[in-house]
């Protein structure tokens, strides 16, 4: 009985090495196609890759406010790194703010890699985005304290 429960602890033994090799080569072959570069430069993404007229609808909740934010506008993005005009109405907390127009409401960088960030006119960095479809769409997350929110940005009209 010692033996077979003995040549049992060898074969667990060795099995258990033969995953640990598997397991050691698994990590370090590389198989085409199997590993994507999460910043690919190919796409070549701009500033200038959001230009015209686009329309967005922002959800969350504002922690400073008191509660959950509702908005829609249109926004115009220049292709330069400036964006406005901008047309909004917004529900916070129940408080509707009618239609507003802003003339400019800040700036906007684009990484190589699709991501990059909306600016205030005061230079303050409060969303992070993703620039999809050449942009056609967008997507943002605030990253203004005490804000939860996200949006979906579409273009209205692209400019030549």
């Amino acid at each position: 009985m010692k033996t077979a429960t003995t040549r049992t602890l060898v074969l667990t033994a060795a099995g258990m090495a033969t995953v640990v090799l598997i397991a050691a080569v698994g990590t370090s072959a590389r198989i085409p196609g199997a590993l994507n570069n999460v910043h690919a430069h190919e796409r070549g993404c701009s500033v200038a890759s959001l230009k015209g007229t686009y329309a967005f609808r922002r959800t969350g909740v504002n922690i400073a406010q008191g509660g959950p934010i509702a908005q829609i506008g249109i926004v115009h993005f220049s292709g330069d790194g400036t964006r406005g005009p901008a047309r909004t109405t917004r529900s916070s907390n129940g408080v509707i703010q009618d239609w507003t127009d802003q003339p400019l409401i800040g700036s906007y960088t684009v990484d190589p890699d699709c991501t990059g960030s909306l600016f205030g006119l005061d230079g303050t960095k409060g969303f992070n985005i993703i620039v999809l479809d050449r942009g056609k769409r967008m997507l943002v997350l605030s990253i203004t304290p005490g804000t939860i929110s996200t949006e979906e940005v579409t273009r209205l009209e692209a400019e030549d």
